[in-house]
């Protein structure tokens, strides 16, 4: 069952937004090497993130300001999505990959 009542999860947007990890990434709850990320434009700037761990199971979704370096995938339903996730943790290591992918190439710039 997820559990979305630490806080310390969101780090990982941080984390993220300054490039420093490559996914699947240490959970700054339990420090284990399941913390994933994943977000999806929805109008402009604005659109959803998801932050979760395979491990302990914690998580986090909200509305974000989605950094304009970011490309949507095309492999995500996101009709599929909801707050927990469910079917995103069905998909991380095709967003693993996605994630890392999308981060090296801004590295390159």
């Amino acid at each position: 069952m997820w559990k979305d009542d630490n806080s310390k999860i969101q780090q990982l947007w941080e984390r993220f937004l300054n490039k420093t990890d490559r996914y699947p990434c240490n959970c700054p709850i339990c420090e284990r090497k399941s913390a994933h990320i994943y977000m999806h434009r929805q109008q402009g700037k604005k659109g959803a993130a998801w932050m979760w761990c395979s491990e302990c199971c914690h998580c986090c979704h909200g509305t974000m300001m989605i950094p304009e370096w970011w490309d949507d995938d095309t492999f995500i339903d996101v009709y599929k999505t909801a707050s927990h996730p469910d079917y995103l943790e069905t998909q991380k290591v095709e967003i693993d990959c996605y994630v890392n992918k999308v981060l090296d190439d801004m590295r390159i710039l």
